[in-house]
């Protein structure tokens, strides 16, 4: 019996179908070297344009919910010298004291999130007001009192800022418990008497992922700083609240931040 010829169909399908899956594969390899060279490179731009739609990807592919900024709470404080005369001390890293203990440990305490979740909320608020708030906001909240200083009455305040405002409400209640924060901080750390108190959030942000190969690390977004006034430190001080800030500052064996701080006001 005689053997019968294959039709040539087949054959030039599966012919056709590898041409077409070779020049697929290298176009893929060539758009694929394109992207990743440096920024620059003749045809990048418009290949990168072309596939960001269908391939793009950022960093919350290792991530999702990655952190997109580092964020750093400092304050710092005022006290009498023995004249009498207000001295200010030099700016302390609270974040940064807080962060000494997740060095070199697999299992840090969730305490070195305390300033970045602290300040989350308190810019989250400091951002709702209007730009004229924000302003006043950035001001001292101190107010001349016979002879001396004394904080702004709550109803002045609130009264400068926006009368029956929610907005205004919520951030002042979290302002005020950062003053008490930060004063206890500085009672502890400084050993003093402390009249008053100042703090800022300060924020930078790497670059995104498409901007992974600028020489600049900080090209693409730069730091931003929002100094917050003086506020008057109006707390009771309980010596017993005060020793246990003291064992938390010694916990994180950062004493000489204060140390250093306060030569500066010397």
């Amino acid at each position: 019996m005689s053997s019968k010829e294959p039709p040539a169909r087949p054959r030039t399908a599966a012919r056709i179908s590898g041409i077409v899956a070779s020049l697929v594969v290298v176009l893929v390899m060539i758009g694929t070297v394109l992207i990743v060279l440096p920024s620059g490179t003749p045809g990048r731009a418009a290949v990168t344009q072309i596939a960001t739609p269908y391939f793009g990807q950022n960093w919350r592919v290792f991530a999702p919910r990655i952190t997109k900024g580092n964020r750093v709470l400092e304050m710092r404080a005022q006290w009498r010298d023995e004249n009498g005369d207000l001295v200010k001390s030099g700016w302390v890293g609270i974040t940064a004291m807080e962060q000494l203990t997740g060095l070199g440990n697999p299992f840090p305490s969730n305490i070195r999130k305390s300033t970045l979740n602290l300040t989350n909320t308190y810019l989250k608020r400091y951002n709702q007001l209007d730009s004229a708030q924000r302003e006043r906001a950035r001001t001292t909240f101190i107010e001349v009192a016979g002879d001396g200083f004394r904080a702004i009455p709550d109803a002045q305040l609130i009264a400068e800022l926006g009368e029956d405002d929610g907005d205004v409400i919520r951030y002042l209640r979290i302002d005020y418990m950062f003053m008490r924060n930060m004063t206890l901080y500085a009672t502890a750390g400084f050993g003093r008497d402390i009249e008053r108190v100042q703090w800022r959030i300060v924020t930078s942000r790497p670059n995104g992922f498409a901007h992974r190969f600028d020489d600049d690390d900080y090209a693409q977004y730069g730091t931003s700083t929002v100094t917050l006034g003086w506020r008057q430190s109006n707390v009771r001080i309980d010596d017993h609240v005060v020793e246990n800030y003291r064992n938390v500052i010694e916990r994180f064996d950062s004493e000489r931040m204060f140390e250093e701080a306060a030569r500066v006001a010397e």
